[in-house]
């Protein structure tokens, strides 16, 4: 190779490319040898190729390789929230090769102008921007490093946008706010939110469409709107804008998927809804729990409608109710035809038992089917944490009751036979007379299982806006509505949580020192015509 010239790296690539279709063009003639140059020439072509190969697949611009360094440095000391956002960042961009998805050389880009826009307008969702970290415009910061931190800072808000926009901001609502408060938010796979955002033409809209899917959300948002004080969500909020924004969160903890066919209790309102394919099948009045001992919000599945059903006494009731009667002598047992097992099923007699040695957490306590029944003739199990079902009552003067938190945490039911026709018609394809022998003369305890998706939602919305755009509001019994705007507004330190309704319970006396010949205060009479079920429940809050 004395007899070459030198080749610059240029050079050899194009001749890479170039050289040996030429040399195919033009064939040695058939058993013909090639000239020593010409070999020579082949081989350092084919080395210059092979270097330029390895070198255009180590190369990565200067704003791929500043964009690595800020996933990189981002993930170091990354708070728990975050972490699955730049987890999903990295991934994102290493199946890019770290090409920019909002940058350009100049700055962002058209997409990249038009995210920021859009989350700039989040304070129109309900959303705070001080929050989600959009960056500043820097119409200077043009090179690799502040492009990539661009980049980056951009791809984090808007994954924090995704978070919010689902309630992230009280990730937590059990454990932040109230134990009865048993919701998540609904929250995006940042992944989905990524590819979404990349493959969309109006990232605005693609933006949008992270909130919650029911038309519900957007009817108060409409309002929130009109309630603010620059018509966007800005500014100094009215009580009014604050309350219709707490009841938007409340929606971005609810299921996307509410159910075919679900049943809705809105605890603030006092109010059963059943939806079918989105229409309104039945509406009717509940009673809910009580101030202090209220009805949890959560949604579960329907699992089984009891007919002629029998009611294990919760704990609490037995604890704190049941414990001290049996001391007395048990009247409350014997009033309410109350029975005792143990807690593998053997029966007891609870007059054999010394019960100031004895602790009642170690039964459980009966009612069956009857006219005595707290439960009534029908029971709608969706089992939780929280031991709380649907059930008719015996005490239908309650359902007259402006404020219907009367109850000990279950609902009652008004009509509860018409609810059990609908499920068991959509369910069995049962008719209403079957049903409601079956209610009559079925079974005792008849646990009829849900074998389809039927979704039961206690849900707490103090604000419902109607068909006709007008705003109707409830009390906030509970004051969750309270915690969740404290939250929305920074104000932690002001949240009581109050008690934790999940804590076993507890007596609040010393068995051995009740007396027994304590007499047993006579029950005060309730409304006219009360039950055995609602006198003890009015007595002792004995309401189920």
């Amino acid at each position: 190779m004395t007899n070459l010239r030198p080749w610059s790296l240029a050079a050899l690539v194009l001749a890479a490319v170039w050289a040996p279709a030429a040399l195919a063009e033009t064939p040695l003639a058939t058993g013909s040898i090639k000239p020593p140059a010409a070999v020579a020439v082949e081989q350092e072509l084919a080395e210059a190729a092979a270097k330029s190969a390895a070198i255009a697949a180590t190369m990565e611009s200067p704003l791929a390789a500043a964009l690595k360094g800020q996933l990189a440095q981002a993930a170091v000391g990354a708070d728990e929230d975050a972490l699955a956002d730049r987890a999903a960042l990295t991934a994102f961009y290493e199946a890019r090769n770290a090409a920019p998805l909002w940058v350009e050389a100049a700055g962002l880009n058209a997409k990249g102008r038009a995210l920021a826009a859009a989350i700039a307008d989040a304070a129109a969702y309900g959303l705070d921007p001080k929050l989600i970290g959009l960056p500043a415009p820097d119409g200077n910061a043009t090179t690799p490093e502040a492009l990539a931190a661009t980049e980056h800072k951009l791809s984090l808000a808007a994954l924090t946008y995704a978070r919010h926009a689902r309630g992230g901001r009280i990730p937590d609502p059990a454990g932040m706010l109230n134990s009865n408060l048993d919701r998540k938010p609904q929250l995006h796979g940042p992944e989905a939110v990524l590819d979404k955002l990349a493959a969309a033409e109006d990232v605005a809209s693609a933006l949008a469409a992270l909130h919650p899917v029911h038309p519900q959300f957007e009817r108060l948002r409409q309002a929130f709107l009109k309630a603010s004080a620059d018509g966007k969500g800005g500014g100094k909020l009215s009580a009014e804008a604050k309350r219709l924004r707490a009841n938007m969160e409340f929606w971005r903890w609810m299921w996307d998927d509410l159910g075919e066919l679900y049943v809705f209790n809105n605890i603030p309102e006092f109010m059963q809804y059943v939806v079918r394919n989105g229409e309104t099948v039945r509406a009717d009045r509940i009673v809910v729990g009580e101030i202090s001992k209220q009805s949890s919000i959560f949604s579960r599945q329907l699992k089984h409608v009891v007919l002629r059903p029998q009611w294990r006494v919760p704990d609490s009731i037995m604890v704190h109710e049941l414990w001290p009667s049996l001391l007395k002598g048990g009247g409350l047992m014997r009033q309410h035809g109350l029975e005792i097992t143990t807690k593998t099923g053997e029966k007891r007699d609870w007059r054999s038992i010394d019960w100031s040695k004895d602790d009642i957490r170690n039964y459980h306590v009966w009612q069956q089917p009857g006219g005595k029944s707290a439960v009534g003739t029908v029971k709608f199990s969706f089992p939780s944490q929280h031991t709380i079902f649907m059930h008719d009552t015996p005490d239908k003067w309650m359902f007259n009751a402006r404020q219907r938190t009367l109850s000990h945490g279950c609902l009652r039911v008004r009509n509860p036979m018409n609810l059990a026709e609908i499920i068991l018609d959509y369910d069995k394809g049962w008719s209403v007379e079957k049903v409601r022998q079956l209610a009559k003369s079925g079974p005792a305890n008849n646990e009829v299982e849900i074998t389809k998706r039927l979704p039961i939602h206690l849900a707490y919305f103090t604000a419902w806006v109607g068909d006709d755009g007008k705003v109707k509001t409830f009390s906030d019994i509970y004051g969750h509505e309270k915690r969740v705007t404290q939250a929305l507004d920074g104000d932690w330190k002001k949240i009581n949580k109050g008690r934790n309704h999940l804590a076993p319970p507890a007596p609040r006396f010393k068995p051995d020192q009740v007396a027994r010949t304590t007499p047993q205060g006579a029950p005060r009479k309730g409304s006219g015509g009360d039950s055995a079920a609602s006198i003890i429940g009015n007595a002792l809050g004995f309401n189920f």
